[in-house]
């Protein structure tokens, strides 16, 4: 974390958090100038640095309380708030202790001055626990999502990747592309084995096959094939192609039948 106050400061709820669920904003502090909030996994490692400006102005770190962080101004005593005991130079690795799972508010003053942190070098830290995997020798999110988390949010949670659900996007949903034609209802396994991504389509009345794409009977295919060819694709199941100048139509049931285009 660069401390600057060129390029990295916002001064609205909008620039600072972003989006934000209903209820939600007045759980941040905001309305004033700070250097935009970094959240954190806990265990991640903190560096704190300053651009050059303020490396040869002279300031201090201090790990401070919410309230203290809102008005800049801080009544106990510095070197049990100091985050270095030094100015702040070169990157430096922030103790252990500053950043436990929770929310950290840190403020910058030159000699006591609370000037620079009014001007927004003030950072709220947000330290969360990380929910995206069962076991430390597991992959995160199973490789199958991206492990995120939201400021109104208390931890990291995994956000799985297209057919892939569960807490640890662990499971696979081959029904999400819908490949149960005329309504037919699909069943997944949830398997995440590329060789048993199975699944299963429960047929409506008068279809059948894999992806209830085809007819049963002779009789019922011709009766919905109304301007096209049955075709035979089993001793019990056709399928109806459509002649030249007809094409394909969807009824109530979604069945295949075709009709005329001349008018």
């Amino acid at each position: 974390m660069n401390w600057t106050l060129i390029g990295n400061i916002c001064k609205s709820d909008l620039e600072c958090w972003g989006s934000q669920k209903e209820g939600q904003m007045s759980r941040q502090p905001s309305k004033f100038p700070q250097i935009c909030p970094l959240q954190l996994q806990y265990g991640d490692k903190l560096l704190m640095s300053a651009d050059e400006t303020l490396k040869s102005y002279g300031v201090r770190l201090l790990n401070v309380s919410r309230e203290d962080f809102e008005s800049c101004i801080t009544n106990a005593e510095l070197k049990n708030q100091l985050v270095f005991h030094h100015n702040i130079n070169e990157s430096e690795h922030v103790e252990a202790k500053w950043i436990t799972p929770g929310h950290h508010y840190f403020i910058a003053l030159h000699e006591g001055d609370s000037q620079l942190c009014k001007l927004g070098l003030r950072l709220n830290v947000s330290v969360k626990t990380q929910l995206c995997r069962a076991s430390p020798l597991l992959r995160l999110c199973s490789g199958n999502g991206v492990c995120q988390t939201e400021f109104y949010e208390g931890a990291y949670h995994c956000r799985c990747y297209h057919r892939y659900f569960g807490r640890f996007c662990e499971r696979f949903d081959a029904c999400s592309d819908n490949p149960c034609k005329n309504n037919g209802v699909c069943l997944s396994n949830g398997s995440t084995d590329p060789n048993n991504r199975t699944y299963k389509c429960l047929c409506p009345p008068h279809f059948t096959g894999v992806n209830c794409s085809e007819i049963v009977g002779k009789a019922n295919c011709q009766r919905i094939c109304e301007n096209g060819t049955c075709v035979e694709l089993s001793p019990a199941s056709f399928k109806c192609i459509c002649e030249s100048g007809s094409s394909g139509k969807r009824l109530y049931f979604l069945l295949p039948t075709c009709f005329s285009m001349i008018q």
